[in-house]
Order: structure tokens, then C-alpha cells, then sequence
């Protein structure tokens, strides 16, 4: 057994990872019958808060494969209100190299979210910032974000990340290959608890 203890076995059915019946629910109205190869194997590692690294095709189900322990965790925390102070943020960041991308995740992330009350807003170039901003003000969840607007609304105190506990790296070597890097560590995702 190495440091990060054992790893759990593949998931078959839905039935076998003891989701909250909520969550349950909601795979069941967003129509996925059964898991598929990336989701057996990622889905418990993420549900016991681990990090997971997934490499799959476009079209696998990469994109619930780290959705699904996502709002479990979500789930299980106070519902978040209206950001008066700023004090408060997301509890997950989800970074995606392009705006395309942050979109579809958005759409499959609204799927769920609207069943299970789960704000999301997308942070990206494209759109305006101040109407991002008034989405983040009225509190959200999920924030999905590009690199670099991510920095951007960060710099200008549209978003704090106090108490974003839980953050997602999509594509993150296509991140990388595009030159994020150094948004990426400016963001100081290493030091999130």
C-alpha cells in the first residue's frame, strides 16, 4: 500500500457508490444509465475527496467523472447567499483552457445543478465582466473559469476564493501546451486547503 492508502475498486452501476439519493436522482433525470470507463474508475476515487488524474476521450464522460464527486461533496455544505462583503466565494473552481470549453462545462454542470439547486456562473473572455460580476455577487457554488479571466476578476475583487476548498483542472495539459502555466500558478491553486 503506498502513501495514498488503497486505492477503491471501479464502480459497475450507480447503485454501488452510495451516493446521496439526491444525487442518485439526478443521474437518473440527466438520462446516464450507466457509468462509462473513465467514470468507474474516477467516481470513488473522487468521492473520498482525492485527487484524480483522468485521461479519456472527448465524448467519455470525462466531464461527469469529476462533476459527480463535485456536488456530492456540494451537496453536504451550507447553501451560499448573497456575497454583501465579498467575505465568502465558491466552493469549487472548475478551469478550462478555452471559452468553448468552460461553456460545455457549464451546460453538463446546469444539467445537475438546476436538480440540485447548485449555482454555477462562467468566468470568461468574451462576455462582460461586470455582468460576471454581478452573477458572482449573488453567490454561486461553481465558478468555471478561463485562466486568464479568472486572474482578471480575481484582480479587480469581482471574486475571492476564501472558501473554495475544491478545484478541477480540465484539459489541464492542453492548459499548459497553450502557455497557462503562469496564470495558473498566479492563481495560487497549491495553496487552497
Amino acid at each position: 500500500m503506498g502513501p495514498g492508502g488503497r486505492v477503491p475498486k471501479p464502480l459497475r452501476a450507480w447503485e454501488e457508490c452510495g451516493l446521496p439519493e439526491e444525487v442518485y436522482q439526478a443521474i437518473q433525470k440527466v438520462g446516464y444509465s450507466e457509468p462509462t470507463p473513465i467514470q468507474r474508475q474516477a467516481i470513488p476515487i473522487g468521492l473520498q475527496n482525492r485527487d484524480v488524474i483522468g485521461v479519456a476521450e472527448t465524448g467519455s464522460g470525462k466531464t461527469a467523472a469529476f462533476l459527480i464527486p463535485l456536488l456530492v461533496w456540494i451537496t453536504g455544505l451550507p447553501k451560499l447567499e448573497r456575497q454583501e462583503h465579498y467575505d465568502q466565494g465558491p466552493y469549487a473552481v472548475i478551469l478550462a483552457p478555452t471559452r468553448e470549453l468552460a461553456l460545455q462545462i457549464e451546460e453538463e454542470t446546469n444539467k445537475f445543478g438546476e436538480l440540485l439547486k447548485i449555482r454555477t456562473v462562467s468566468v470568461i473572455g468574451g462576455a462582460s465582466r461586470e455582468e460576471q460580476g454581478m452573477k458572482l455577487r449573488m453567490g454561486v457554488e461553481v465558478v468555471i473559469a478561463t485562466p486568464g479571466r479568472l486572474l482578471d476578476v480575481l484582480e479587480n475583487r469581482y471574486l475571492l476564493l476564501n472558501q473554495c476548498s475544491y478545484v478541477i483542472l480540465d484539459e489541464a495539459d492542453r492548459m499548459l501546451d497553450m502557455g497557462f502555466e503562469p496564470e495558473v500558478q498566479k492563481v495560487g491553486i497549491e495553496e487552497f486547503p
